[in-house]
């Protein structure tokens, strides 16, 4: 358990430096211009290799997006958006008293 806080303690303290570095944004251009090198001089390896910084900064992105997602659930009441229920008529009340 104890392995488990310190190796929690170290992602979170990564990713909390990558935010701060914005390096998300980096590994995203520099992916994408690896990709266009690869693609220009038809080399696939480079393609291969490129796309997993496109595919890591892509992730971080997507993580930080359901953050913030997270973060800004305005909690509804239901009962104010949903029409009030009809009210049954006299009607069936008296036929059902008989």
């Amino acid at each position: 358990m104890l392995k488990n806080k310190k190796l929690i303690l170290k992602v979170m303290y990564y990713y909390n430096l990558i935010k701060a570095k914005k390096i998300d944004n980096y590994l995203l251009i520099i992916g994408i211009l690896g990709v266009v090198i690869g693609l220009y001089f038809s080399i696939p390896i480079i393609n291969k290799i490129f796309a997993w910084f496109i595919l890591f900064g892509i992730c971080i992105k997507l993580y930080d997006f359901s953050e913030e997602i997270e973060r800004n659930i305005i909690p509804y009441d239901f009962n104010r958006l949903l029409p009030p229920p009809k009210k049954k008529s006299d009607k069936t009340n008296s036929k059902k008293n008989s």
